[in-house]
């Protein structure tokens, strides 16, 4: 192939080239008028902008050189990463934070009025809270928080338990009614008698005491209730004793039981006598 014959098909195939060039130019002809309109538009924002971001820069360099220093630093760095990697919880916060600020700005004309209408109860509450007994009071219930705790749960429970009792306890009282008005008038019965005798020393009232119990302790022993059993079962038993007279007495006198329980009564009596005497 000669020079010429390679010149025509170079030429050719430009030619070729061309024409598609032409038309897609054609087909996005009103795209490409746009984009050249953007471009004019951009060229005369940036020519009527580049002279006032030249001031701004110059007016403004010091505060740009700590802007980037600030930002070249590995706090600033991590801090900037850490935002990233929260950046869901960041929206979560920041959608909270406008809720709270449209409630606050709800609430606030509110409490105003709230604190303007009570202003007089707040003071009283301030200078209650100021006191030192206040103040005392606080740290002992903080020291005995647990003790506290325990204790309104034992109410609770109580309280539960006395739901269930005051029923049944009204049902005995109304049908005991008779009886509790009887003990009621035996114990004012008793009140009133205490109260006109004359107040006892409350050191021999606590010797008598003793003696009392020491009394019931020594009552309480078997053979002791054994006897009292067996002598107070005459006076219960169905079956009437025969009556006795002189010469029964006498009779009975020679029974080893009769004279073991008449020495008995009688060593009783002289022991009383004995502790008559010395009073």
């Amino acid at each position: 192939m000669s020079d010429t014959q390679t010149q025509e098909a170079v030429t050719e195939r430009d030619s070729e080239d061309l024409d598609a060039l032409v038309d897609k130019i054609d087909d996005n002809a009103e795209d490409l008028i746009a984009l050249l309109d953007a471009l004019d538009a951009t060229q005369g924002l940036a020519e009527e902008l580049v002279p006032e971001l030249t001031d701004v820069a110059r007016d403004n360099r010091e505060p740009i050189r700590d802007l980037r220093v600030a930002f070249e630093r590995e706090e600033t760095l991590v801090l900037l990463q850490k935002v990233g990697h929260n950046s869901e919880q960041l929206v979560e916060l920041l959608d909270v934070l406008e809720v709270s600020a449209g409630l606050t700005e709800d609430l606030v004309p509110e409490l105003v009025t709230v604190v303007r209408e009570n202003r007089a109860t707040i003071e009283r509450l301030r200078a209650a809270f100021e006191k030192e007994e206040t103040i005392v009071l606080l740290e002992r219930l903080g020291e005995n928080a647990d003790a506290l705790v325990e204790l309104l749960e034992l109410l609770d429970v109580t309280r539960g338990l006395a739901d269930d009792l005051v029923p049944e306890l009204t049902d005995v009282a109304r049908n005991n009614r008779e009886p509790i008005a009887d003990l009621r008038l035996a114990v004012e019965g008793f009140t009133d008698a205490r109260r006109e005798r004359e107040t006892p020393d409350m050191y021999e009232l606590g010797r008598n005491m003793e003696g009392l119990v020491a009394l019931t302790e020594t009552a309480a022993q078997p053979e002791v209730v054994n006897s009292l059993d067996a002598g107070l079962s005459a006076f219960t038993d169905e079956t009437k004793p025969k009556k006795l007279g002189l010469f029964g007495l006498l009779a009975a006198l020679r029974d080893d039981d009769v004279r073991q329980a008449l020495g008995t009564l009688v060593e009783a009596a002289r022991r009383m006598g004995r502790a008559n005497d010395d009073r």
